[in-house]
């Protein structure tokens, strides 16, 4: 059952001040996590601000100099509403009544009425939330989804009231909470409490809620915190959580590569993890020249020099590790610094196309069959007409290229497409700037000949749609498109 005791004393704070009439009253803790830096909690819920230290409000200078006061009252109401919109209600509500005691114009008073207004309403909506908490855990799964609904909707308080249920609810309650962190969509304020938990021994049991977490918000800022984490833990599973955190952080840091060296050159439990965080560095980083040490500015130790001229060799040896998870991981490495090539992804799917004939449908580029000169094996439609195919991976991917096998129509060996532009991208709509162009070969015209594809390099481009657009032809005759389409990556 959810332990209750903090949402109590969160409520006893927030009733007098969810009223909805009287915003300068009390109010529920005063909430500064969005000023704390990343893996830092201390004082989540204090009063202490030494910018409104001046009860009296004389900032702006003399009480006789109008510009001074007037400039004064500007900066504090200015202030009032960056602590309404950290959350930090009674701060807050101090701000704007110094500012309504410091003579303010009409406009001014409208200004303060309106950000009374605001706090009130984050007031009710922080206490709403602190009594949702609970439903979170619940058995019910229509319970859990109002409720989740409900936090999604208010994510401008949302996040510190889950991060509260983070740090200090019971296990279901910090599981619950967790996910909900996870979905809202404000990654800088989920970075904090998932740390947390990885940090927590108490919290083991928790730990791989938060690497999954991590890797659905993928919040910046986690990086620094979680592989000086990994560093400094003397807990082995401990280690291994944190490096697989960093592995789906948005931020590994640079220093990430001679870190976890000495783990990919042994046979410790950490291995796999230190290979996925390594891979996400060199994938963030842009290091898919590491051996070569091209773009790189970082000084190495004796040792590390010498770990990463042997990193070829060991990731060579790790493809063909017998655990699963070392393998894959050690492709995946191998893929990102140029090793071997990509595999085509699987489960591709059509999601649109400009054109197509009844003998032609476009989900022929996904068949699986190029060497062929049916046209019912191929996309094929009117060459007057505009030439783009949009492609869904299911899921954000890596795409490392395109290889693609034109129209291949018999005794019709100049159709086909010519200049061709490559898309990645996670949104559709935003599929407007190549990521490749190239210039392909016309097909043969004839079955059972050698492979005709085209590779179209791209450059580790993350994204899960893939869009391809004919930017020429090779001929205006008839019908055109092509024949086979494969998305490289992992």
């Amino acid at each position: 059952m959810c332990n209750l005791a903090w949402i109590g004393a969160v409520l006893a704070a927030a009733g007098a001040g969810c009223g909805g009439d009287k915003p300068s009253r009390p109010g529920p803790p005063t909430v500064v996590a969005a000023r704390e830096k990343p893996g830092s909690h201390s004082g989540l819920f204090s009063d202490n601000d030494e910018s409104l230290a001046d009860p009296n409000g004389t900032r702006g200078g003399p009480s006789g100099d109008k510009g001074h006061a007037a400039s004064g009252l500007s900066e504090r109401l200015a202030k009032a509403d960056a602590l309404v919109r950290e959350n930090r209600f009674d701060e807050a509500a101090a701000a704007i009544d110094q500012a309504l005691a410091s003579s303010p114009s009409d406009a001014e008073k409208q200004q303060a009425a309106g950000l009374k207004a605001k706090l009130d309403d984050r007031r009710r909506a922080f206490a709403e939330l602190v009594a949702l908490v609970p439903k979170l855990a619940s058995q019910d799964r229509r319970e859990v989804v109002a409720a989740q609904d409900r936090f999604f909707e208010r994510g401008d308080v949302s996040a510190v009231v889950l991060g509260e249920a983070v740090r200090t609810g019971d296990e279901p309650t910090v599981r619950a909470a967790v996910a909900t962190l996870a979905h809202l969509r404000r990654p800088q304020e989920a970075a904090a409490p998932l740390i947390e938990v990885l940090g927590r021994p108490e919290r083991k049991a928790l730990w791989p809620d938060a690497v999954a977490a991590m890797e659905t918000a993928c919040p910046e800022g986690a990086g620094g915190p979680l592989l000086t984490l990994a560093l400094s833990t003397q807990d082995a599973a401990q280690r291994v959580a944190a490096l697989r955190a960093l592995a789906r952080a948005a931020d590994p840091p640079l220093a990430t590569v001679p870190a976890v060296l000495p783990w990919v050159h042994s046979a410790g439990p950490e291995l796999a993890a230190a290979l996925e965080a390594l891979a996400r560095t060199v994938e963030v980083h842009r290091l898919h020249d590491l051996a070569t040490r091209r773009g790189w500015d970082m000084e190495l130790s004796p040792q590390a020099e010498k770990q990463l001229d042997e990193l070829p060799g060991r990731i060579a040896d790790l493809l063909k590790a017998p655990a699963p998870h070392t393998a894959a991981a050690a492709r995946r490495l191998a893929i990102l610094t140029r090793q071997v090539p990509a595999d085509p992804i699987p489960g591709v799917k059509v999601l649109a196309f400009s054109a197509e004939r009844d003998d032609g449908r476009a989900g022929a580029v996904l068949d699986g069959q190029w060497n062929t000169t049916d046209p019912s094996k191929m996309w094929r439609y009117p060459a007057d007409k505009p030439g783009s195919i949009v492609l869904d991976l299911g899921q954000s991917r890596t795409v490392c290229g395109v290889r693609i096998w034109n129209v291949n129509e018999s005794n019709a060996g100049r159709r086909g497409w010519k200049d061709v532009a490559v898309y990645v991208d996670d949104s559709p709509a935003l599929l407007v700037v190549p990521a490749a162009t190239v210039q392909i070969a016309p097909a043969p015209g004839a079955a059972e000949v050698p492979d005709y594809s085209i590779t179209v390099p791209v450059d580790f481009r993350r994204g899960r749609y893939v869009r391809l657009r004919a930017a020429s032809l090779w001929s205006q005759d008839q019908t055109t498109g092509l024949a086979e389409v494969q998305v490289l990556g992992f």
